[in-house]
C-alpha cells in the first residue's frame, strides 16, 4: 500500500463509538413517563431520522422495540392502581403546565375530580337527588302542581 492510501484511512481512535439503541429505556420513557417520542428516541440511541419517523414507523421496522413496548405495556397492566396513580398525576401535571397542550382543560377537569383536590361541585349528586324526590309519587304530584300553577300565573300576566 502506498503512503497516500494509508493517509486516507481514518485512525481508529478518531472514530466515535456507535451505540446500540436501548429499546427498553425508550419504551419506559414513552409508556410510563409520557415523554415526547422524538427526544426520547435520540437520547435512547436512535438516529434523528428514526426519531422523525415516529413511534409507529419505528415499531413497524424494529421487532426489539415492538417487543419492549409490549413488555412495558403488560408491566403497567399488571401493576396495581395505587402504583399508577402517581404516574397519572404526573401526566396530568405535565398537561396542565403546558400552555400549548390541547388536552389541558380536560387534565384540569380530571385533576379536580380527585378526592384530595375536589375543585368542583358535582352536579351528578344533585341530579340523583332530584330524581329520587320525583320518584316519590307525592313529591311528583306536588312538582306537577307547582309547574301547572306557574304556567297559569304566567298566562294570566300575559293576558293583562
Amino acid at each position: 500500500m502506498s503512503e497516500s492510501a494509508e493517509a486516507k484511512i481514518p485512525d481508529i481512535s478518531t472514530v466515535t463509538e456507535i451505540s446500540k439503541p436501548n429499546h427498553a429505556l425508550l419504551a419506559r420513557w414513552v409508556i410510563r413517563e409520557g415523554k415526547p417520542f422524538s427526544r426520547c428516541a435520540i437520547e435512547a440511541g436512535y438516529s434523528a431520522g428514526s426519531a422523525k419517523r415516529g413511534l409507529k414507523g419505528l415499531m413497524a421496522d424494529s421487532k426489539p422495540l415492538t417487543e419492549a413496548i409490549r413488555r412495558e405495556t403488560e408491566a403497567i397492566t399488571i401493576a396495581r392502581l395505587t402504583d399508577l396513580k402517581p404516574l397519572a398525576v404526573k401526566r396530568l401535571q405535565d398537561e396542565i403546565a403546558n400552555p400549548k397542550s390541547i388536552a389541558g382543560m380536560k387534565a384540569i377537569e380530571l385533576a379536580g375530580r380527585f378526592k384530595e383536590n375536589d375543585w368542583f361541585v358535582r352536579n351528578a349528586d344533585v341530579q340523583v337527588g332530584v330524581m329520587a324526590v320525583l320518584g316519590d309519587s307525592q313529591a311528583a304530584e306536588s312538582a306537577k302542581n307547582s309547574i301547572t300553577s306557574y304556567i297559569d300565573v304566567e298566562n294570566d300576566e300575559k293576558q293583562e
